[in-house]
């Protein structure tokens, strides 16, 4: 049985008593008095006061009730409860008294409230003891039964345990009490004082040296003492709470001193030392403590005490720094002046045109905010290199100056370079800067480190390490315990450092890069000519802008515009970015020495992706590797600062890398093999891709389809569409250019699902180009159809007719049947949108003619498809429900998205045979199935025709939001013909609300796209402006609108609306 499904048992009976012990130290901590303040008030002494706190004073005297009593200042009612606490436990029923409160900083102690729960069974203590030590954590069930039956495990050991649990449970309850996991138990409680104790230390680091005095004073009151779980005193958990106890205390004596209140800290210190009598660093707050407190014969009086222990126990003298701060007691004793600390100011002077980064001088600020940390705090700082790390650090360091007042350390650790200086060295500068003498540093690093961190225990510095190599580099340089704090830098992001902040430095916005170049100019208006271009082509990276400023400091003759020119050429930009010993190209080189082999070779050949961003999935191409290896290669390089997180997957370069990568490709022996690799793969994948999107596209090649499902496959082209485009114009680079018509081949179906996406017609261009440099007239009927296709969905139906009459007759010339049928079936549609009925059935029956071998064929069930929309316009909806109908049949099994056009042309077509039933109801399923995957054009056309039909019944306030809301989709997919269409069903719905002036403003809109290209829409809309004046009164003008409209569906075929405009039947809508 899993831990979370514990048998029951019978509830035992219970007493519940209000403790002496706990309320006793309740009322103390609300009066505020330490337990020596108490002890004195009322004559008692300080161990008596613990005793009675603990328990181990069971039945205190009625007096000294009494005097506690009246120390405290107690009302008549707290000194009765007092008073009849004191006379022992009494049976009462078990009601809570208030929420439940584990307390584990002394004897185990539990209560609701101020009712004590009663824990008489020591494996229930052993158990919620060691829950209690890690609260909200699982404990696992192996450590429990260990710890329960440490010597021989009984066979049902599982059970037992948890019906333990489930006993323990009710004793707690209610409250959250004990939860179960897969494996174990966790105590869910955020009463417990443990999970106090830690809230106020880590307060108390982030606020000021009072306020963080304050806190650690209540944090040090909640410890009452070691365990009474004689199981859990010697382990290492609750060894580890023990010295986040000595830490804070410690840490409680340094700020009391630093305020000027040390006696605060005297009995925790006092307590503290009692119990770990060989602690030099715990007595040496003691003695300075002490002495701080004008008690300097006590603390020469510890000092004694703890060097005699150590003599007796270890046979040691005490260590450096206790003796030193025994002598700095016996100079304060002798009147003699102590000696006074160097204050280091090794930090150099921030950059005097340091400019913007107040968000991340924030961060640094936040944290590193406070004086009550227990240990040193480190703040990270990375970025690319010439990004401005230094100067960021160097000018928090100055704002930081007051809060270090023993001053700042400074190192530059010049990364891996061959001037980079070793540990001990900078150990040294270090120790020798804070008057350690040279014969004591000796030449063990570990020994070092170890003194530097003991030199700045009782210290506050900040130090900067500029520069760091890596983690490694950087750890021994690191305070231990104390109040001095860090800053790296470094052009990694040293995952491995344990940081309380981590700036990751970015280039700097447009406004500051501006700036930058404006004051180290000094002569540069921040609007002037080529301020823009010079800013891009430095790429906003500080120390490129720095080199172009002072450039132009220095040579008058030259124009921002002048310099903006030199950098614009790609090939000379990085060696133009120098000046003296500053050089983008040098720090570069530095950044790659860096590197190891494998991940230089990648850098060098990502530079090759196509596109601004790239995968891993397609880097591991490139480079011959599987996509675990290129994970781990784009991981190494994303450390190391040389490439940018583009996305969640996705990687891409800072402009000037990008560069200084293609700069280093030149001469690598792999640059023409690996190119023609990841293009072919490309070509590959879209065929694949499409192979699942859009199988029944006409298209040159087919695949056999590696995407899992149309969804996957549009994400992927979605994704890739830019690198894709890429890959079409760089393919004659790779001396493959028919790779740019096999591609625009396979993603004309992707943009016919995606016809508002941007880049068809120049790809499209691109690619017949390239057929046509190869004489191939297949890839050439292939890609006519393609230009011609990007041209319709650009509103250029001209040219778009031109190339698909040029596409036909090529493809019949070479005998590829279906591309003939194909553009046969282009030339009606154009033809059917310009209004030529008759020259669109022409073709459209050539196109079904074509396709008599392929009567199951998409492209004969689209022909008919486009028959059945000539005949509704021809005003034959009958006809053409039957077309729809049958292209339906012919399509079914084929592309989902084809086959709910139909279906939407279908609904249309029975509206108008009147049965508005039937239609509402395919078109309530249409809509449910566009907007289930997303599409937007499906939808806004369904939506449109839903107005219509709204518009018809009468129900003019749906027809208007739902026209509305086809309209706003129609702007979002940047259809110009869709917005007229929904502009004038907006119009409709006006007219069936009676408001005649909106729906002229609407369909004037309308009006302003159909004119001369949509005659159909035309005619359409005009009957609706014939409408809408007649309801305002100006029936002469209505008649015009009436008998434009006719003209126009006499001369194109539309029989249906030349008879409802010369028989009034307008004036019904």
């Amino acid at each position: 049985m899993p831990p979370e499904q514990d048998s029951s048992a019978a509830t035992p009976a219970r007493e519940s008593a209000v403790q002496f012990g706990p309320l006793l130290r309740r009322l103390r901590q609300d009066a505020g008095v330490t337990q020596r303040e108490l002890a004195g008030r009322a004559g008692l002494s300080a161990a008596a006061i613990r005793d009675l706190e603990q328990g181990r004073t069971r039945a205190p005297k009625y007096n000294s009730v009494e005097a506690l009593a009246k120390a405290l200042a107690l009302g008549a009612g707290e000194a009765e409860r007092l008073h009849a606490a004191a006379k022992g436990p009494r049976s009462v029923e078990a009601v809570p008294g208030g929420p439940l409160f584990i307390g584990v900083l002394g004897p185990l102690e539990v209560r609701h409230g101020d009712v004590a729960v009663p824990l008489n069974s020591e494996p229930q203590r052993m158990l919620l003891a060691r829950l209690a030590l890690d609260p909200g954590t699982t404990v696992g069930q192996d450590e429990l039964v260990e710890l329960l039956w440490p010597r021989a495990v009984p066979a049902n050991a599982v059970k037992l345990l948890q019906t333990r649990v489930a006993r323990l449970r009710r004793l707690l309850e209610p409250g959250p009490g004990i939860v179960g996991a897969r494996n174990g138990y966790r105590l869910s409680l955020d009463n417990v004082d443990l999970l106090r104790f830690r809230e106020l230390t880590e307060q108390a680091a982030a606020v000021e040296p009072r306020a963080a005095l304050a806190k650690l004073a209540r944090a040090v009151l909640l410890w009452r003492g070691e365990t009474d779980v004689q199981a859990l005193a010697s382990s290492p958990l609750y060894a580890a709470i023990s010295n986040e106890y000595a830490a804070a205390v410690r840490a409680f004596a340094t700020l009391a001193r630093d305020v000027g209140e040390p006696e605060r800290a005297l009995e925790a210190l006092r307590s503290l030392t009692a119990r770990h009598e060989l602690d030099e660093p715990l007595h040496a707050e003691l003695i300075q403590t002490l002495a701080a407190s004008g008690r300097q014969a006590e603390a020469l009086a510890a000092y004694d005490q703890i060097r005699s222990a150590l003599a007796d126990h270890l046979g040691i003298d005490p260590g450096e720094r206790l003796r030193a701060v025994h002598l700095e007691v016996l100079r304060q004793q002798s009147g003699s002046q102590p000696t006074t600390r160097p204050v280091v100011q090794q930090a150099p002077t921030a950059p005097p045109d340091f400019v913007g980064r107040a968000n991340e001088l924030a961060t640094i600020g936040k944290a590193l905010r406070g004086s009550g940390a227990l240990s040193s705090r480190v703040v990270l700082i990375n970025g690319i290199a010439g990004v401005g790390k230094t100067a960021l650090a160097l000018t928090a360091a100055h704002q930081l100056r007051r809060q270090y007042p023993d001053g700042q350390l400074y190192a530059d650790l010049r990364g891996s370079g061959a001037a980079t200086p070793s540990t001990l060295q900078v150990l040294g500068r270090f120790l020798r800067a804070l008057g350690v003498p040279g014969r004591r540093i000796g030449t063990d690093e570990a020994e070092a480190a170890a003194l530097l961190r003991s030199e700045l225990a009782d210290r506050r510095m900040l130090i900067v390490l500029d520069n760091a190599q890596d983690t490694a580099q950087v750890r021994p340089l690191l305070p231990g315990a104390g109040r001095s704090d860090v800053i790296v830098t470094s052009r990694r992001r040293m995952p491995d450092l344990e940081a309380v902040g981590v700036v990751s430095l970015e280039p700097l916005p447009y406004d500051d890069a501006v700036q930058l170049i404006v004051s180290t100019a000094r002569r540069v208006d921040a609007g002037g000519n080529g301020v823009a271009e010079l800013v891009e082509a430095c790429a906003r990276l500080p120390l490129a802008l720095r080199i172009a400023g002072a450039r132009l400091a220095t040579r008058r003759e030259w124009t921002v515009a002048d310099l903006a020119g030199r950098l614009d050429d790609g090939n000379r930009r990085l060696t133009e970015l120098s000046l003296g010993e500053s050089s983008v190209l040098n720090s570069f080189r530095l950044s790659y020495a860096e590197l190891a082999p494998d991940t230089q070779r990648a850098f060098r050949l990502c530079s090759l992706h196509p596109g601004d961003d790239f995968s891993a999935e397609s880097t591991a191409v490139l480079l011959g590797m599987s996509t675990a290896e290129a994970d781990r290669v784009l991981e190494a390089l994303l450390e190391a600062n040389m490439l940018l997180q583009h996305s969640k997957e996705r990687y891409r370069f800072h402009d000037l890398l990008g560069l200084y990568s293609r700069r280093l490709l030149a001469e690598d022996p792999e640059r023409e093999s690996a190119h023609l690799r990841l293009y072919q793969w490309y070509a590959d994948m879209v065929v694949a891709a499409i192979d699942r999107a859009y199988p029944q596209v006409l298209r040159l090649a087919e695949g056999d389809g590696t995407f899992g499902s149309e969804d996957e496959a549009l994400e992927w082209l979605d994704q890739q569409l830019p690198t894709l485009l890429a890959v079409v114009q760089g393919a004659a680079e790779v001396g493959e250019p028919s790779l740019s018509w096999r591609i625009m081949d396979q993603l004309r179906g992707y943009f016919m699902i995606r016809l508002d996406a941007d880049g068809w017609l120049p790809a499209a261009e691109t690619g017949l180009a390239a057929a046509t440099a190869a004489g191939d007239d297949r890839a050439r009927v292939s890609m006519l159809i393609n230009r011609a296709q990007a041209f319709g969905a650009l509103g250029r139906d001209e040219d778009a007719l031109s190339d698909c009459l040029a596409a036909q007759a090529l493809a019949v010339s070479v005998g590829w049947t279906r591309a003939a049928a194909y553009g046969a079936h282009q030339i009606g549609w154009l033809q059917f949108i310009r209004g030529r009925l008759g020259d669109a059935e022409l073709w459209m029956l050539r196109a079904l003619e074509l396709t008599e071998d392929d009567q199951g064929g998409h492209i004969r069930a689209i022909v008919v498809n486009g028959l059945g929309m000539i005949r509704l316009h021809q005003g034959e909806p009958a006809e053409a429900s039957e077309l729809f109908s049958t292209a339906l049949r012919i399509i079914a099994g084929g592309r989902r998205t084809s086959a709910f056009v139909i279906r939407g042309n279908l609904a249309s077509a029975v509206r108008q045979l009147g049965d508005v039933d039937r239609a509402a109801e395919l078109l309530g399923e249409l809509l449910e199935k566009y907007r289930r995957r997303s599409h937007l054009r499906g939808e806004l056309s369904t939506l449109d025709e839903l107005a219509r039909l709204y518009s018809r019944r009468g129900d003019g306030a749906t027809a208007l939001r739902t026209a509305l809301r086809a309209h706003q989709l129609a702007l979002v997919v940047r259809d110009r013909k869709a917005q007229a269409q929904t502009a004038s069903a907006v119009a409709e719905a006006h007219l069936a609300l009676g408001d005649a002036a909106a729906a002229l403003h609407w369909i004037e809109e309308c009006l302003a796209i159909a004119r001369s290209s949509y005659p159909y829409l035309e005619a359409e809309a005009l009957l609706v402006l014939a409408a809408a004046r007649h309801r305002t009164g100006a029936t002469t003008a209505a008649a015009d609108a009436a008998a434009q409209a006719a003209a126009i569906a006499a001369s194109c075929g539309f029989r249906w609306l030349e008879a409802t405009a010369r028989t009034e039947g307008y004036l019904q809508a």
